[in-house]
């Protein structure tokens, strides 16, 4: 299970001094587990003051992920992740959001993903969302490779995955992650796939075609109770295409029914 960290019981402040000292152990390569224990302090508070400082899997290995999993981190960035650069300090953070009650197994996957990476992150829970949290310039400076921002007719920005050739492997990642993110996968594995992104819902169908998977595209009219007031593409993979790709298309939400 992912470590969770509810910020409601960080209310209760440390004193400057059980911060510094969580720091020094944390930085000495204590473990979270020996710190909690050693200052009597509940483990995710402590986790949370020294996830910056461990001196084992701060930094990020790309290198160390498939193919697969690199893709997938691309994937569910497009879907629901975003980046935080700090408006005075220079900071490198990137924020993937999950549903509180449905993802909880999405959030351990992605986790495990990083550590296989050597990269700490941190999970808490904020509302009905599941936010997981890295801080790290190689992660920032992997996804800046496959993804930029443009402006759409509305003037606003939007996330795409930039054109260029992808490995196979690699494109079944970033299908998978986006299914994750802003697919919907049936108990018969047929998936849809919404987005309010004209940009968006070219780039998927573009990948569907080069992995030789058919899909079929609908247009639906905003409606009133809409949060945007844009069309909605809908892009509907049958189940007998699913099932013909499954092992390929590894997301989480496949795999509870496969």
């Amino acid at each position: 299970m992912p470590l969770v960290v509810n910020r409601d019981e960080l209310a209760k402040r440390l004193t400057n001094e059980q911060t510094r000292e969580i720091v020094k152990l944390a930085q000495a390569g204590i473990s979270i587990a020996q710190i909690a224990k050693k200052l009597g302090i509940k483990k995710t508070t402590v986790y949370y003051h020294a996830q910056n400082h461990c001196r084992k899997m701060t930094k990020l290995d790309i290198n160390l992920l498939t193919e697969f999993e690199k893709g997938y981190i691309v994937g569910f960035f497009l879907g629901d992740g975003s980046f935080n650069f700090g408006r005075k300090a220079r900071r490198y953070i990137v924020r993937f959001y999950l549903d509180a009650e449905r993802d909880r197994d999405i959030s351990t996957y992605l986790r495990d993903v990083f550590q296989k990476g050597r990269k700490r992150v941190s999970i808490f829970v904020r509302e009905a969302n599941i936010i997981l949290r890295a801080s790290s310039k190689e992660l920032v400076d992997f996804i800046r490779k496959y993804v930029e921002y443009k402006r759409n007719l509305d003037n606003q920005l939007e996330k795409e995955l930039k054109s260029r050739e992808l490995p196979e492997e690699f494109q079944f990642g970033v299908l998978s992650g986006i299914i994750d993110s802003d697919g919907h996968v049936h108990e018969h594995l047929g998936t849809e796939i919404k987005t309010v992104s004209e940009l968006m819902q070219k780039r998927i169908l573009d990948i569907l075609k080069n992995l030789r998977i058919q899909a079929t595209l609908k247009v639906r009219d905003a409606t009133e109770n809409s949060f945007s007031k844009r069309p909605r593409y809908v892009i509907y993979i049958s189940s007998a295409e699913m099932r013909a790709k499954q092992e390929e298309i590894n997301s989480v939400k496949v795999r509870r029914y496969g």
